[in-house]
Order: structure tokens, then C-alpha cells, then sequence
């Protein structure tokens, strides 16, 4: 299975990067793609949103019998920017992966085949880069 993962998300990038600067923002598009493609190959493949509730949105896709990949192409948009600082979220995603040897390992993954086999709490330390910053409340 991870060989027609690998395939269909190379598939999609390579078809659609010639044509866009940037992924930033795509999430939806190749999650929906990839998707699609997935379920002609007859491989179970669920899409979920980060949303916290705050208007923020990211898709990515847990595919297999025990959803055992995360399927993650955009997650370069989630890298430190230079002198940038992070407007969502706490800190960048991936400088929170970075924190960890697991993190680095699921960080690369991602950004060179915009997958990652999922094993033990991977999906949590995916997860833990997402925190978004307190608001303030107006009254």
C-alpha cells in the first residue's frame, strides 16, 4: 500500500507544482485529489480538518485498513518564514516537530514525501504543532 501512496501523492504534486508558486494554502485541493485517487485504488482513505474552531483550516488525510498514514503534501507552508514571526499559532508547526527526534523524523517525511507512516503517538506529535495562540477577548 505505501507504494500506490507514494505514487498518487507524487502524482498530484507533480502535476500541479509546475504550475503554482507555492502549495501554501492547496491543503484542500490535494487532499481532495489524493482522495479521490486513493478510493479508485480501493485504499481506505479518511480527510479530516485541523479547524480549531477558530476559522482556521488545514486538510490532511489518514489512509489505510488502520489509518496508519498521514498524508500531508502543503506542510512546507508550515516552515519557519525569515522574519516572520507565526500569526496563528504559538510557534511555526515545524519548528515544534523539530523539537523531538520522533518530530524530526515525521517532519521530513512530510515535506520529502508528503506522507509518513504512522506508528506509536505520531499523530499526536503531528497534531501538537498546531496550537493556536490565546485570544483576546473584546468586550
Amino acid at each position: 500500500m505505501e507504494e500506490e501512496i507514494k505514487f498518487v501523492v507524487f502524482k498530484n504534486l507533480s502535476e500541479a507544482v509546475p504550475r503554482v508558486d507555492s502549495v501554501d494554502g492547496l491543503c484542500y485541493y490535494f487532499a481532495n485529489n489524493i482522495k479521490a485517487d486513493l478510493e479508485m485504488m480501493e485504499i481506505p482513505v479518511s480527510m479530516y480538518n485541523i479547524n480549531e474552531g477558530e476559522g482556521y483550516n488545514h486538510y490532511y488525510l489518514l489512509a489505510g485498513n488502520q489509518q496508519d498514514y498521514l498524508i500531508d503534501p502543503t506542510y512546507s507552508q508550515f516552515l519557519p518564514k525569515l522574519n516572520e514571526k507565526p500569526i496563528l499559532f504559538e510557534d511555526f508547526p515545524a519548528s515544534v516537530l523539530e523539537k523531538t527526534e520522533r518530530g524530526k523524523e515525521i517532519l521530513g517525511n512530510l515535506l520529502h514525501d508528503g506522507y509518513h507512516k504512522l506508528i506509536d503517538d505520531d499523530f499526536d506529535i503531528y497534531l501538537s504543532g498546531f496550537k493556536l495562540k490565546e485570544r483576546k477577548q473584546h468586550r
